[in-house]
């Protein structure tokens, strides 16, 4: 072998041992990242409430501004049984997108702040979040027992009837007048999604089985809408109007038919005269504003009432 060639093996000989002597050092330094990036992984994270399929977050399916998705929120779903058992009194306010916090983060929504609101009385009170996006009465009942009873509250808060409300065209075929409508106008080409005569029947069948299990009712009424900024044509704009103060009033008479305490969210939010401030730029939802509002409303009446039987 030439002097290169022996230089060449010399080298690489080199090069080798100096490979072997790193590797303790590469090893330590690497293995922690690796041990944290096996414990940050979702897979490994442990829940309460097994997780139904769509009630999770479709993050990259939703738009950035917003937090609302079909289904519980995050929030609720990962409630576990301890947490449950250590909190009292417990609270389920059971809803649509209003009561879920449309397009507003969880610390912002109404059933949260009523909690923090709550817990100078009652410190191991639990104020549990049941709004669903875009559902009506007729959703509330069929879901009861998952969303309700299954975490054994003394009080049950019911809002709904912006979804059961809002009104959708009629199908040009329809030649039949339909007894559905929400309003007395023979030319009206327009319904409410969930008919008047069912919203009421319905929602006595919810306050019934909530009530048989023996649990406190608190009714809400639903809140005003700008409904010009949910129709361009000033005609529907007042139709829909209509339909959201039918099914308000009847939210009221179903209350007083049971004896059960009805908070016009409606009037109260009138009163202050700032619905551009209180109520989002869809016209529909409540604003940050709006849900503190509503958390205030339901804690002057919660705030003197005895929930834990204690007192």
């Amino acid at each position: 072998m030439n002097n290169i060639s022996k230089k060449k093996s010399r080298i690489l000989l080199a090069i080798i041992k100096l490979r072997i002597s790193l590797l303790p050092v590469m090893i330590a330094t690497l293995l922690p990242a690796i041990i944290f990036s096996v414990s940050c992984d979702p897979a490994s994270n442990e829940s309460g409430k097994e997780f139904e399929e769509g009630s999770l977050p479709n993050i990259e399916g939703q738009p950035p501004e917003s937090n609302n998705y079909q289904g519980l929120r995050f929030e609720t779903t990962k409630l576990e049984s301890s947490s449950l058992e250590d909190s009292l009194p417990r609270v389920v306010c059971l809803g649509d997108s209003v009561t879920f916090g449309w397009n507003i983060n969880y610390e912002k929504t109404f059933p949260y702040l009523l909690e923090k609101k709550l817990q100078e009385k009652y410190p191991g009170v639990m104020v549990i979040n049941s709004g669903i996006g875009g559902q009506t009465v007729v959703d509330g009942l069929e879901r009861l027992e998952s969303d309700v009873f299954y975490f054994e509250p003394q009080l049950v808060i019911i809002n709904f009837g912006l979804n059961d409300a809002f009104i959708i065209m009629e199908e040009e075929n329809n030649s039949e007048p339909d007894e559905s409508l929400a309003y007395e106008d023979e030319e009206a080409d327009f319904r409410s999604n969930i008919d008047l005569e069912i919203f009421k029947e319905t929602y006595g069948q919810l306050i019934e089985e909530i009530s048989g299990k023996g649990l406190e009712i608190l009714i809400m009424g639903t809140n005003p809408v700008i409904a010009e900024l949910m129709w361009e044509e000033t005609d529907i704009a007042e139709k829909q109007e209509k339909s959201y103060k039918l099914y308000n009033q009847a939210s009221k008479n179903i209350a007083e038919e049971y004896g059960l305490v009805f908070l016009n969210i409606w009037e109260d939010f009138i009163a202050r005269g700032e619905l551009d401030i209180l109520i989002q730029p869809d016209g529909v939802h409540p604003s940050e504003a709006g849900l503190d509002l509503m958390s205030e409303i339901v804690f002057a009446v919660l705030g003197s009432a005895d929930l834990d039987g204690k007192e």
